[in-house]
């Protein structure tokens, strides 16, 4: 993709601060209206996790078997085959295989949408969640098999090693404040990762990445605790 200079100064300033008002649709509306097939395939894939986040809650947690969702027609066969397997497997069986088939997805994209920092995110933030997960299954007097759950990359490449942030988050004794702390330090990668006014695809790809943690706090309702909770922590 060529120089986003134009679109980069269109779109929402991001926030300053977690919690503040932001509205991901409009980016996603303006990188829509480009009619750029690379922009469109980069709204789809970073927006389907929110369709994950939806079809789970809906299907699992609420029970609604009859619930129905479409996913843009952009996604591989692979992922969206991936995808409907929802009613052959437990809920915690799912979540784990769909997001795997994101992360795969992304990583294995980034040369698609002209980004070189895609991949390099989905490998961080990858190793960060299933860290997290282990962790909870541990410390939940759970098995598992670690050798089944962690891509090959974890195994060895030490560049995408997130246990020290897992050993923070665990010490907390106050859950979103933990969060937080995590989300700051996504964001400090992120922009660790792309440099500020080149307007190229990177920069709009890191950009996109910090305003979808933006646009989850904006979202937050605190009357609705447990699945804020649910929702920040979900694999």
């Amino acid at each position: 993709m060529a120089s986003f200079e134009y679109l980069l100064t269109l779109l929402p300033s991001l926030p300053a601060n977690l919690g503040d008002k932001v509205s991901i649709d409009e980016a996603y509306r303006l990188l829509k209206s480009e009619n750029n097939t690379k922009l469109d395939y980069l709204v789809d894939i970073l927006s389907v996790e929110d369709v994950i986040k939806d079809f789970s809650l809906e299907y699992y947690v609420q029970g609604n078997k009859s619930f129905k969702i479409e996913l843009p027609k952009s996604l591989p066969d692979n992922f969206q085959n991936d995808f409907y397997t929802f009613n052959e497997k437990s809920e915690s069986d799912w979540i784990t295989d769909i997001y795997s088939s994101w992360f795969n997805l992304l990583i294995n994209t980034g040369k698609q949408v002209g980004s070189s920092i895609l991949a390099e995110w989905a490998k961080w933030e990858y190793s960060l969640r299933i860290n997290l997960m282990i962790d909870r299954l541990k410390r939940a007097g759970l098995e598992y098999d670690e050798d089944e759950l962690k891509p090959d990359f974890m195994r060895y490449d030490n560049s995408y090693d997130t246990s020290s942030l897992v050993d923070s988050y665990r010490k907390s004794s106050e859950p979103m404040k933990a969060e937080r702390a995590l989300d700051a330090s996504r964001l400090d990668f992120i922009r660790s990762l792309a440099t500020s006014y080149s307007f190229s695809a990177d920069e709009l790809v890191a950009y996109m990445l910090e305003l979808r943690i933006f646009q989850r706090y904006a979202r937050l309702d605190p009357e609705k605790g447990r699945k804020i909770l649910q929702e920040v922590t979900a694999l």
